[in-house]
């Protein structure tokens, strides 16, 4: 078995273990995942996507994408290329792209997004706001009424 890039037995590197950036499919497969039970408090911020199967007690600001599972919750903003909900959110959704709430989301915030997707039988207490594409992490533009 290989461990921290070291070779195993028959002198292969699994791809799990593989530094990063050492094969296109690396980026591809690279995520941070808060666990079922575990509990972060704190901002989460990088270049690679989230999944939050847990709790989050703060702000994510991705480059990619951020997960949050149906045994997930957050409490804090979401800021990522795209954001996918199917457990509950208390805070604001800011995605670059794409924001999808699938059937068992909760959301307590505003969503923001060029691209929204609401599935029957998501909760969403706030507003929608389909923009133009920004930079992820930038400051949300106001709109004309604000």
């Amino acid at each position: 078995m290989a461990i921290f890039g070291k070779t195993d037995t028959q002198g292969q590197v699994s791809a799990g273990d593989r530094p990063l950036g050492s094969s296109p499919s690396d980026l591809a497969s690279s995520q941070t995942v808060i666990g079922p039970k575990a509990r972060f408090q704190g901002e989460i911020s990088g270049e690679e996507d989230v999944l939050i199967q847990g709790r989050l007690e703060g702000n994510a600001r991705v480059e990619r994408k951020v997960t949050v599972a149906a045994s997930g919750e957050v409490r804090g903003d979401l800021d990522a290329r795209s954001v996918v909900v199917a457990g509950r959110v208390h805070g604001q959704i800011r995605a670059a792209e794409r924001a999808e709430l699938l059937a068992t989301a909760t959301v307590e915030g505003n969503v923001n997004a060029p691209k929204v997707v609401i599935a029957e039988g998501a909760q969403l207490q706030g507003s929608v706001a389909m923009s133009v594409p920004q930079t992820v992490g930038a400051a949300p533009q106001k709109s004309a009424t604000e």
